[in-house]
């Protein structure tokens, strides 16, 4: 039963995030694809999350040193930074980092993601048979929200 009467607190978000603690949640996207980081970008940006793009030449460790993200989605195809170096990169900073990879569908790219995240020890790896749908996107995101702390993605 809710107690409060409607209004009886502002809608401020900054507000809220001031009360709760809780942070902006921030997604690095390791991906060279234009299409796949402006597919993303709606969908973060509706969440809103921050979108940390890792392209080539950019520094995956150095992102998630300085952005502390709550996720990372990473084509599996990529010209510096492919999803299995990501996943190796991502298992020294954290095992639990929760990871989506984009395999387009392949099986045996499905079966080598497998093989990797047991190789490094990930505990939270998703792969998808091929660009995720809106609702597998936003599941893995809540999901990863509510590990981190996130306020805009914890269910009230």
């Amino acid at each position: 039963m809710n107690m409060l009467a409607p209004g009886s607190f502002s809608q401020d978000a900054d507000t809220l995030d001031m009360m709760t603690g809780a942070r902006q949640g921030a997604v690095a996207v390791v991906s060279d694809d234009s299409a796949t980081i402006a597919s993303l970008a709606p969908v973060c940006e509706f969440l809103q999350l921050r979108m940390e793009t890792v392209s080539a030449g950019t520094d995956l460790s150095q992102v998630l040193r300085e952005h502390r993200p709550m996720a990372v989605i990473s084509s599996v195809d990529g010209l510096d930074q492919d999803g299995f170096h990501a996943m190796k990169i991502i298992a020294g900073y954290n095992r639990e980092l929760p990871i989506m990879l984009l395999t387009d569908g392949d099986p045996m790219l499905m079966g080598a993601a497998d093989a990797v995240q047991d190789l490094w020890g990930l505990t939270s790896v998703t792969s998808t048979s091929g660009f995720p749908v809106a609702g597998q996107l936003m599941a893995f995101l809540f999901d990863a929200g509510r590990r981190a702390g996130c306020l805009r993605l914890v269910p009230i």
